[in-house]
Parts: structure tokens; C-alpha cells; sequence
């Protein structure tokens, strides 16, 4: 059966001439053979081919977008190195603050978080995106720090100006001199040597008076020594007397602010003429007024 032969006659065109292929069935299925096996093999390498072409565009594609993310990383890293330097001077600033404000400095290593070290260097080949993260996180960590510094920081002023108002800073009045010192005086009245538990200015009868610091009055009356008397309880220990009054601009309860006026001068009580007799008191225990006058006549406001 495979001795069979076969044969190819090519006629050429426009003539008689012939050509004649004698070949067997077995030569004939080698030669499909052949021909089928070039075919698959040119396919193959064709293909592999065109996925190479394929390969290479994709690879460089790759490449390029993998150096623009290397760009875009080295640029972060630079960014982070600033806010590094920015939370360092923040850090710096925050102790400077804290100093200020009678608080406790933060340890370098406090405000570095326990985790210490430094960035990658940028041009390294071994940063990475985990270690941005790593490093982001650690900068938050130490911004959270600072900003719960800068809220004491800000409580403990707040503190500080709540009893620097409560403080008696000024003169009670506007002008007027000083007719007695706080110690120890002669009585106008017997000439006996006794205590003066305050300052006496003398001033004419009207002459408002101001507060000497915030506060709420808690005694407003007429006493037979002091006349018409005011008395403010500023907080933290402190109060302020002002007797012999003419009038009286405000009544128990009341609260008032540094430089608020309170009443007049007057000439009220066991007075020998119209006169503030202004006391300091802390702690139940009278103190020198003179100690607690501080530009007074620029922080009293005029009526």
C-alpha cells in the first residue's frame, strides 16, 4: 500500500510541455510532513517572536514608570527630611514655651518617641515605600507629642493669666498723693502710735475709684471706722479693701475687672477729711499695698 505511486504532471501554459513527478505515497506524507512541521516551527518563531517584541515593550515600559516612582520616592524622602528639621525646631520651640510657662522640659529622646534613628539615605538603593510609611508615622507620633506639649503649655498660661488678673496691680485711684504709709503712724485723732493696715491718698471728694484687680465684691456697707467700705474677693487668696467712700458704683455679688470703677472718694466714717484708705490683704494677713502697684496709672481706665 505505501509502494503505491503517484504522480505530479505540471503543464506550462500556452504549451505542450510537461513535467512529470513521479514520487511514492510515502515520500508524499514525508513531504506533508515536512511542510507542516515548517509551518508549525515558522508559527512557533513568529510567535515567540512578536511575545519578545511584546516582553521588551512591557519590560521598558515597566522600567520607566519604576524610575518615575524612584523619583517620586527620593522626592518624598526630601520632604519628610524637611518636616524632620521643621518638627526638631517645633521641639526646640515647645521647650523654650514650656520653660516659660514653669513647665518641665521634654527629653530629646521623649520627643523623638523612644524610636530614634535616622531617614535612609535617599540615594540608597534599599528605601523603600515601607520605610516612608514607617518614617510618616513616626513623625506623626512626634507631632501628637508636641501638640499635647503646646496644650499644657497653653492650660498652664491660661493658669498663669487667670492669676495675674486676680493679683491687686494698680493705684485704686487716678492721681492723688499719698498721705499715709501701711506700718505703724500716729492716730489723728489721740497721737498714739498704732498700726496703718493700708495707704491713704488723699483726693477730692468724687474721685472715682477703680478695682485693682478682677474679682467679686463680697462686702458692700457703712462701718462706724471705715465709712462706706467695699471689699473684693479676688481668688487665690487675695482681697482689697477701699473705705471711706462717697458712693458706691456696684453691691455685693458684683464681679468686676481690673480697672472697673467701684465708687468715690469721700470723706465717710472715722475720717479726718476726704481721703481712699486702701488696704491688700492675703491670706487674712495685711500686706504692703506699694508692693502691688505696677504702672498704675496707665492700667486704671479712665471713667
Amino acid at each position: 500500500m505505501l509502494a503505491q505511486r503517484f504522480k505530479l504532471i505540471f503543464l506550462t501554459g500556452g504549451t505542450s510541455k510537461k513535467r512529470e513527478f513521479n514520487f511514492t505515497r510515502r515520500l508524499f506524507f514525508l513531504c506533508v510532513s515536512a511542510f507542516a512541521l515548517a509551518f508549525s516551527l515558522l508559527s512557533a518563531s513568529t510567535g515567540f517572536f512578536l511575545y519578545e517584541v511584546h516582553s521588551a515593550r512591557y519590560l521598558s515600559a515597566l522600567k520607566y514608570k519604576n524610575s518615575e516612582l524612584d523619583n517620586q520616592l527620593f522626592t518624598a524622602y526630601e520632604k519628610i527630611d524637611l518636616l524632620e528639621q521643621k518638627v526638631e525646631r517645633l521641639g526646640q520651640n515647645g521647650n523654650d514655651l514650656r520653660s516659660f510657662a514653669h513647665l518641665p522640659t521634654l527629653h530629646p529622646e521623649i520627643q523623638q518617641m523612644g524610636i530614634g534613628g535616622s531617614l535612609p539615605y535617599s540615594g540608597s538603593v534599599e528605601f523603600g515605600a515601607e520605610d516612608l510609611l514607617i518614617k510618616i508615622e513616626e513623625l506623626d507620633r512626634q507631632l501628637s507629642l508636641q501638640e499635647n506639649s503646646l496644650i499644657q503649655v497653653h492650660e498652664k498660661l491660661d493658669k498663669q493669666a487667670e492669676f495675674l488678673l486676680s493679683v491687686p496691680s494698680i493705684r485704686p485711684i487716678v492721681g492723688g498723693s499719698i498721705s499715709s504709709l501701711f506700718g505703724r503712724r500716729r492716730d489723728p485723732f489721740t497721737g498714739e502710735w498704732v498700726p496703718h493696715m493700708g495707704l491713704d491718698f488723699n483726693a477730692s471728694i468724687g474721685t472715682p475709684i477703680y478695682a485693682t484687680a478682677d474679682g467679686k465684691v463680697v462686702h458692700v456697707s457703712r462701718q462706724p471706722a471705715y465709712g462706706k467700705t467695699v471689699v473684693i474677693d479676688h481668688g487665690n487668696g487675695y482681697k482689697t479693701r477701699y473705705a471711706h467712700m462717697n458712693r458706691y458704683y456696684v453691691q455685693k455679688g458684683s464681679k468686676v475687672k481690673r480697672g472697673d470703677p467701684i465708687g468715690e472718694v469721700g470723706n465717710t466714717g472715722r475720717s479726718t477729711g476726704p481721703h481712699l484708705h486702701y488696704e491688700v490683704i492675703l491670706s487674712n494677713k495685711h500686706i504692703n499695698p506699694l508692693d502691688f502697684m505696677f504702672d498704675g496709672y496707665a492700667m486704671a481706665r479712665m471713667p
